[in-house]
C-alpha cells in the first residue's frame, strides 16, 4: 500500500513548520530554565516541582515572560534525525542530506563531557517526583535515543565515526551508570547520580546494547542486554502492564512509557535472535491495546483516564503499533487510525501538533521535542511501513 494522502500532507506540513523554526522551541520540562528558579525559595524541591507542573499545564505560554529560551533537547534532535534518515532512505535528496548533517552536528555538540563515552541529557535542570537532576546531567534515556538515531544513519550511510559514537555510549552506560542485580536480571540507573529502578530505562539500555553489540559482534554487550531484559520480564504485572518504576513513588502506569518498553522488547528480539521474551511481549501488547487506546484511535493517558490526551501518546501509539504489525494484521491499520485521529484533532493549520487536550481546555503550545519531534518520526515511520507493505 502507499501512504495515505492525509499522512503525507500532515508530514509535509509538520516538516515545513519544524524547518521554519529551525527545530527550536519550548518543552514541558524547560521551566527551570527560568532565572526565577535560581532564587530562594523557588530553588527548593517543592517550589521547583510545583512551578514546573503549573507552567507545563497552563493553557497560555508564560515562558517568554519568565526568560525561558527556545531550544531542542538532545533527544528531540535524535528523533528528528531518525525521521530524516527514514525520508532519505525512501527518497534521497540534497535537502535531506543537509538537514541530516545539521541535526547530527547539533546532536554531537550536545555531548556532555567528563564521562567514559559520549552521552546526552538535558542542558537544563529538572525536578522529577523522586529526585532533582542538575543541568547537563547525562541520562540513559537521552543517550539511548541518540544512539538509535546514530545507528539509523550508520545503516544508511556507514561511517566508522558513527559506530565509534555508539560504542562509546555503551561504554558510558556500562561504566558510569549504576547497574544492580535484581533476581535473575539487572537494572540500570536513570543517571549516574541516582539508583532508581525505572523499567523503560533498563529496556532502552537493553535495546541500545543489543543493537550496538550485534553490529560490533560483542558478546559481552549482548549478555548484559539479555540480563536487562530479564529485569523487564520480572517486573511485568499479572495484567501485562508495567509500573513506570519499581520504587513506590513510581507506581503508576501510562501510555507512552508502556510503548517504550514494548518497542525495546521487540527490537531486542530482532537484534539478538532471542525469543524468551515473546510471551512477555504478547501480554504487554494485549494490555496496551485494551487499556490505553479507544477503538477510534484516541490514546488514553493511563488505564483509568483518557485525559489529558497527549500529543506524545498519539505519536507513541503510531510508532508502537507500526512496530508491532507482525503480531496482528489489524495493528498497522490501527496505527493509521491513530495518526488520522491525531491529524484531525491535534494538528494546527500551521502544521504543528498540540501538546495536550484536557476536559476544560486544549494546550496548543507547540512543544518541539515532546510532540513535534515524536510526531515527525511517527509519521515518517508509518509512511515507510505503508510503502513496505505495498511492495
Amino acid at each position: 500500500m502507499q501512504p495515505g494522502a492525509d499522512i503525507l500532507k500532515a508530514e509535509e506540513s509538520l516538516r515545513a513548520y519544524c524547518e521554519s523554526v529551525d527545530f527550536q522551541g519550548w518543552d514541558p520540562w524547560d521551566a527551570l530554565g527560568s532565572p526565577l528558579f535560581g532564587i530562594f525559595p523557588f530553588n527548593l524541591r517543592i517550589p521547583r516541582w510545583a512551578g514546573n507542573h503549573l507552567i507545563k499545564i497552563a493553557p497560555l505560554n508564560v515562558r517568554p515572560m519568565l526568560g525561558i529560551r527556545k531550544d531542542c533537547f538532545a533527544k528531540g534532535l535524535a528523533l528528528f534525525l531518525s525521521g530524516y534518515v527514514l525520508r532519505e532512505s525512501s527518497s534521497q535528496s540534497r535537502h535531506n542530506t543537509e538537514i541530516i548533517d545539521k541535526l547530527l552536528q547539533r546532536l554531537t555538540a550536545k555531548i556532555i563531557p567528563g564521562y567514559s563515552g559520549p552521552c546526552w541529557g538535558t542542558n537544563l535542570a529538572y525536578q522529577t517526583r523522586a529526585f532533582f537532576v542538575p543541568p547537563n546531567t547525562p541520562s540513559l534515556v537521552h543517550t539511548a535515543f541518540a544512539v538509535d538515531a546514530i545507528l539509523d544513519l550508520h545503516e544508511v550511510k556507514p561511517n566508522q565515526s558513527l559506530l565509534d559514537l555508539a560504542a562509546g555510549s555503551c561504554k558510558f552506560a556500562l561504566t558510569d551508570l549504576k547497574i544492580s542485580q535484581a533476581g535473575e536480571g539487572i537494572y540500570f540507573s536513570y543517571t549516574p547520580n541516582d539508583d532508581s529502578r525505572v523499567v523503560n530505562v533498563t529496556a532502552l539500555a537493553a535495546r541500545m546494547l543489543a543493537r550496538t553489540g550485534k553490529i560490533l559482534g560483542d558478546r559481552s554487550m549482548m549478555e548484559v542486554a539479555r540480563q536487562a531484559i530479564r529485569f523487564v520480564q520480572d517486573t511485568q504485572r499479572d495484567d501485562g502492564s508495567w509500573f513506570y518504576g519499581e520504587d513506590p513513588i513510581h507506581h503508576w502506569i501510562d501510555n507512552y512509557h508502556t510503548g517504550f518498553v514494548l518497542d525495546a522488547l521487540v527490537d531486542y528480539q530482532s537484534y539478538s535472535d532471542e525469543t524468551f521474551a515473546e510471551q512477555t511481549i504478547k501480554r504487554g501488547i494485549e494490555f496496551y491495546r485494551r487499556e490505553l487506546f479507544l477503538d477510534d484511535g484516541t490514546p488514553k493517558f493511563s488505564p483509568n483516564s483518557v485525559y489529558p490526551i497527549d500529543g506524545h501518546c498519539i505519536a507513541q501509539g503510531i510508532l508502537t503499533f507500526t512496530r508491532l504489525q507482525d503480531y496482528h494484521p489489524d495493528f498497522l491499520p490501527f496505527a493509521q487510525k491513530i495518526a488520522e485521529w491525531g491529524i484531525r484533532n491535534f494538528q494546527d493549520p500551521k502544521g504543528y501538533f498540540y501538546f495536550q487536550k484536557r476536559k476544560e481546555w486544549t494546550n496548543k503550545i507547540p512543544h518541539i521535542r515532546w510532540v513535534q519531534a515524536w510526531m515527525f518520526l511517527a509519521l515518517n515511520r508509518l509512511a515507510a511501513a505503508e510503502r513496505n507493505a505495498g511492495e
